[in-house]
């Protein structure tokens, strides 16, 4: 303990109390004789050594900023003391301890979509233990700050300190700092930031669900190599030689199946290429569901050509040297992958993975791709023996890498704009919170924690909620998905009006691949109202397919896995996209016969909607049609024996279309005679001789019934009745 460091801490108290009349060459030993025995205690305790405990894992995406964090503040305060906390079977397991980083683990598991299941009762029961076990390492510990990186291996220690708190009736707080990597909060994340004491977030975009006093911009923190290696320098260290065309092609620590797949398809083509090279890691994830490792290699085996500088591995240890080399590289959108690319300056194709919690990867890819910095390539939902899957195509993929290995500017473009994304500060802004929050100074009062106000609003088009983006399309268009029979195709000028159709109709097909069916009804909707045609396959296979529904689901009154509401929306769809083919006939014909009796009336609206181009069919189509309308005439369900006698009047001969109407003149349901003239009405505009038909109708139209229950000043069937007699004789006279 110096003298000096005494007096700085005294003599701004004393001069405050003598009008800065203090001499320092007078006063300042004779202080220090007397305070120092007191001072000495409080300046030890304001010296020691911090103790920070990180958590989060199960993914090099959680671990990597924990550790960049770790070695920011090592670089403001090196004896700082750290001990991470992650669970046994992630990657933190094998990265951490290379750090010089001690390693527990407390048990934790992902949460499961299933709210009743067997999973669940597992996730709870796994959770519980591990946050007891984090309690103890927490007592043992004693950290001054927890810092979590969010996820579910971070929500022992994040539940142990609100539990402690508890416990302890307020005694023993210790403060979280929540580090949220993703534009979109997971559901963990959520719930942590209600304990947190501050939350750093790492794109400058406000998330409603945070406290905003709370709140701010950290950034992303990336470790300090990645960016720092001269790329000659990498080369040489691969044996690159100048003309090779480096691509490196990642899918996280895990490994992503999809981009595996996609990628193994894409090397034949790619094969033609001389001077290409590519390092593939494939992933470390080995369940009984998808093993990246035996899953890639026996795929690579049925190929007959790969690339001669084409290489698999498991992980990549040495990423930054990888990193600094590439001229290209396909990644996951996970928030740490693609903040390395930026740190890295390199041009990559980002293929996000669909449907996870808050669609965050999407969420995070679009947050770059607005900057320009990425090239964004979707998964698109196929069908399959197991159902509808994501995927991505081998020749896409393999043409999205070709195009920009030739076009060097483009190249350019992309890694200039990544540099520009990338916040080199993140990690030491990340230190400096953390530090602050542990010494229990106000970040925000220290100027630490930048201000809510300067975060921006979320783009309207991306909303983590299917329904409520669904709803920003009906507002940007004036238009609603219940107006598809009486709108029909939707026109060329209100599409224009939605901003990033790619993204939109992306969103819409991903939701086919949900296991909750209310997703996946919204998705239906959202291909509608962005009328995407290229994806009638999947609207044709929700109307059709008759997979039975689970046990429990038929107990509950379900019939197929796509439920009655996706079935009738299916129709709906189609009516917005206007298209008639072969497939569409197929399935509207099956639909006739749906048990479910709103899709068998929405099919009936598509006829009506749809009557031009059902006409200019084929006359075996229409004859199918006729005959299928007819039978539903008599249908047991009065909203459908309804529809069928209207429709009947578009595609039914002038003999059938009365011989269907007449025993219903005198029916005293007043919508099915409501039915029956404007099957008239429709007849009467397609007949070609309108003095026949008047000398047929004007009998049946005699013995009419126009009595009505409806209690109103006038009688709109009476006028309805009217309206037809007046178009009858007018027609006739011309």
């Amino acid at each position: 303990m110096n003298e000096l460091n005494i007096w700085e801490i005294l003599y701004p108290l004393l001069a405050k109390n003598n009008a800065g009349c203090l001499r320092s060459d007078i006063y300042q030993p004779e202080i220090n004789k007397l305070y120092y025995p007191i001072l000495s205690v409080q300046l030890a305790s304001k010296e020691k050594k911090l103790r920070i405990l990180l958590t989060g894992g199960g993914s090099g995406g959680h671990v990597s900023p924990m550790l960049a964090v770790a070695d920011a503040v090592r670089e403001i305060l090196p004896e700082t003391i750290f001990l991470y906390v992650g669970v046994k079977q992630g990657l933190e397991a094998i990265i951490v301890p290379r750090n010089d980083i001690k390693l527990r683990f407390a048990g934790s598991m992902g949460l499961p979509s299933r709210k009743f299941s067997f999973q669940m009762f597992k996730f709870l029961f796994t959770l519980l233990f591990g946050t007891l076990k984090a309690s103890l390492l927490l007592v043992s510990f004693r950290p001054d700050v927890i810092v979590a990186s969010g996820g579910f291996v971070s929500a022992p220690s994040v539940f142990a300190s609100a539990l402690l708190r508890i416990l302890s009736f307020g005694l023993m707080r210790i403060p979280v700092y929540l580090h949220e990597q993703n534009a979109v909060p997971g559901r963990m994340n959520l719930a942590a930031g209600r304990l947190a004491a501050k939350i750093g977030l790492a794109y400058p975009v406000k998330i409603k669900s945070f406290p905003s006093d709370r709140t701010g911009y950290a950034g992303y923190p990336v470790r300090m190599t990645i960016g720092k290696i001269d790329r000659a320098t990498a080369r040489k260290q691969l044996n690159l030689d100048d003309s090779d065309e480096y691509v490196l092609v990642f899918g996280g620590s895990q490994g992503a199946r999809t981009i595996n797949r996609a990628f193994v398809e894409a090397l034949p083509l790619l094969a033609q290429r001389k001077n290409i090279r590519i390092i593939h890691a494939s992933g470390t994830l080995k369940t009984s569901e998808y093993n990246a490792e035996k899953d890639t290699v026996a795929r690579l085996a049925v190929l007959n050509a790969i690339p001669k500088g084409y290489k698999r591995i498991d992980y990549l240890h040495d990423l930054p040297v990888h990193l600094a080399a590439a001229d290209l590289a396909v990644i996951r959108a996970g928030a740490g992958s693609l903040q390395e690319i930026c740190a890295g300056s390199i041009p990559a194709i980002v293929i996000p993975k669909a449907n996870l919690p808050g669609d965050s990867q999407v969420a995070n890819a679009r947050q770059l791709a607005d900057k320009n910095a990425i090239d964004i390539l979707y998964e698109e939902p196929v069908l399959s023996e197991a159902g509808v899957i994501d995927e991505v195509k081998g020749e896409v993929l393999a043409a999205k890498i070709i195009d920009l290995l030739d076009s060097q500017s483009r190249r350019n473009e992309l890694s200039k704009n990544a540099r520009a994304a990338y916040d080199p500060d993140a990690a030491t802004r990340v230190a400096k919170q953390v530090i602050n929050l542990a010494l229990k100074e106000d970040l925000r009062a220290a100027g630490k924690l930048t201000d809510n106000d300067a975060l921006k609003t979320p783009d309207s088009s991306f909303s983590s909620s299917p329904t409520l983006l669904r709803r920003n399309i009906e507002r940007a268009m004036s238009l609603r998905f219940e107006d598809a029979f009486s709108h029909g195709r939707i026109e060329d000028e209100r599409l224009a009006m939605l901003d990033d159709h790619e993204y939109l109709r992306y969103r819409g097909a991903a939701l086919l691949v949900m296991r909750s069916w209310q997703q996946r009804n919204e998705g239906i909707k959202l291909l509608g109202l962005t009328r995407h045609s290229d994806r009638l396959d999947l609207l044709l296979h929700v109307l059709t397919d008759r997979t039975k529904a689970p046990r429990l689901q038929c107990l509950l009154g379900g019939d197929y896995y796509h439920v009655g509401f996706e079935r009738r929306n299916a129709i709906s769809s189609l009516a917005f996209i206007g298209e008639w083919n072969e497939p569409v006939y197929s399935a509207i014909s099956k639909a006739l016969t749906d048990p479910y009796y709103e899709a068998r009336s929405a099919a009936l609206k598509f006829i009506r909607t749809l009557e031009p181009e059902i006409n200019a069919g084929t006359e075996d189509q229409k004859k199918n049609l006729s005959d299928s309308v007819e039978k539903l005439t008599h249908d047991h369900n009065l909203e459908v024996k309804i529809e069928a006698i209207h429709t009947f009047g578009f595609i039914g001969d002038t003999n059938q279309v009365i011989n269907i109407c007449e025993p219903y003149l005198m029916d005293n349901r007043v919508p099915v005679r409501e039915a029956v003239l404007n099957a008239f009405s429709k007849l009467l505009l397609r007949s070609e001789s309108v003095t026949t038909l008047k000398e047929k109708l004007i009998p049946l139209m005699n013995r009419f019934l126009l009595t009505s229950v409806a209690v109103y000043p006038h009688f709109p069937i009476k006028e309805r009745y009217s309206a037809l007699l007046n178009q009858i004789n007018e027609k006739a006279d011309t």
